[in-house]
Formats: structure tokens, C-alpha cells, sequence
């Protein structure tokens, strides 16, 4: 997976189990997969195999980060 270390998607699949239960849950799964083939669009990339290094781009390497919540 690119080296992926963590995914970060906890918090917002919390808040939709906490709004709507179980489809909130489906909800925001559905957006995050939307918004993902948007930005593979952007890059240029078709299916997940296309993602290449050189697509992403590390925001903070820190994998110490601790959640403000």
C-alpha cells in the first residue's frame, strides 16, 4: 500500500454512527469513496494499481500524533 501507516478515517465514521447509526455509517463511507476517485481522477489515475509514489503527497511524517479529541 505505498507504505501507507495509518489511514485516519475513525473519527468521521464515528460521527456517522453517532448521527444515523449503521447508514450513517454507509454515508460516509460513500463520501470518502467518492471523494477518492475524484482525487485519483485529478492524478490521473483510473484503478488504485495506477497510484504511484511520485501521486501523494506526506502532509505530516509524525505517526506519533495524537488525536485533539
Amino acid at each position: 500500500a505505498l507504505d501507507a501507516k495509518e489511514v485516519l478515517i475513525g473519527r468521521p465514521v464515528l460521527w456517522g454512527l453517532a448521527v444515523d447509526g449503521m447508514q450513517g455509517v454507509r454515508n460516509v463511507l460513500d463520501i470518502l469513496k467518492k471523494e477518492f476517485r475524484v482525487a485519483m481522477m485529478l492524478c490521473g489515475c483510473q484503478t488504485v494499481d495506477d497510484i504511484r509514489k511520485n501521486n501523494i503527497l506526506v502532509m505530516n511524517n509524525n505517526t506519533n500524533t495524537r488525536s485533539k479529541l
